[in-house]
């Protein structure tokens, strides 16, 4: 399902002693010459107060992609890892760190609610195929690091900073909302002929028994000079 928006649109709160951190289905893992698997994890509420991002959206009509961004593909050989992820036009600036899949096939959201994640088997930013970064929308606390990412703007830039000092820019496509138990692996992570971005966070309904969000916000972009 194609949104304008999604917004992390449940109320509500819990009582202190319930405060923990949000469990649910979260991103499916396809990689070169592996099978794919379902990946369970948190990437939401630690479930107290939650509030909607202020003049934050709601769902709307399919959004279709945007052409003047797919007409500049740009693609690095080998690129360094990213270090942090900024999107102006709705706040987002903060570090990523390394995300690894365990043993058991999972791959967790980054212990911090303030930072991202990056699948670290997958592409890094810039190279050719789907760079994948994910992080927290909210926490007890308030908002964490992805909490307006459903709110960014048609073609709206995102700056990934690497090690070496460079930047690879890249420009949103398009915006989707899926159920955790309908996750669109092959979208997500499929092989690509140029250099793409996956932005992933929670979204939808909170499901206060699980105490996590029912759905996953993904934004799809593609890099651009």
């Amino acid at each position: 399902m194609h949104l304008d928006r999604a917004g992390a649109d449940g109320r509500g709160t819990m009582s202190a002693r319930r405060r923990r951190h949000g469990h649910g289905l979260g991103w499916p893992v396809a990689a070169a010459g592996m099978a794919l698997t379902v990946v369970a994890a948190g990437c939401g509420s630690t479930a107290g107060n939650r509030t909607a991002p202020a003049n934050g959206p709601s769902d709307g009509p399919p959004r279709s992609p945007h052409p003047t961004a797919s007409a500049l593909p740009l693609v690095d050989a080998q690129a360094a890892d990213p270090i942090r992820i900024r999107v102006p036009g709705v706040g987002i600036d903060a570090p990523i760190g390394p995300l690894r899949v365990g043993a058991d096939g999972v791959l967790p959201p980054p212990r911090a609610f303030d930072r991202a994640g990056w699948w670290q088997a997958g592409p890094e930013p810039g190279e050719r195929g789907p760079a994948v970064i994910v992080g927290h929308v909210d926490s007890y606390r308030g908002p964490a690091v992805f909490f307006r990412l459903s709110t960014i703007a048609d073609g709206a830039r995102i700056f990934v900073d690497r090690a070496d000092g460079s930047t690879a820019v890249f420009a949103e496509q398009r915006i989707e909302r899926r159920a955790k138990t309908a996750f669109p692996t092959k979208a997500v992570y499929g092989s690509t002929s140029d250099s793409e971005l996956r932005v992933i966070t929670c979204g939808g309904r909170f499901d206060r028994r699980k105490r996590s969000y029912r759905d996953n916000v993904i934004v799809f972009a593609r890099r651009v000079r």
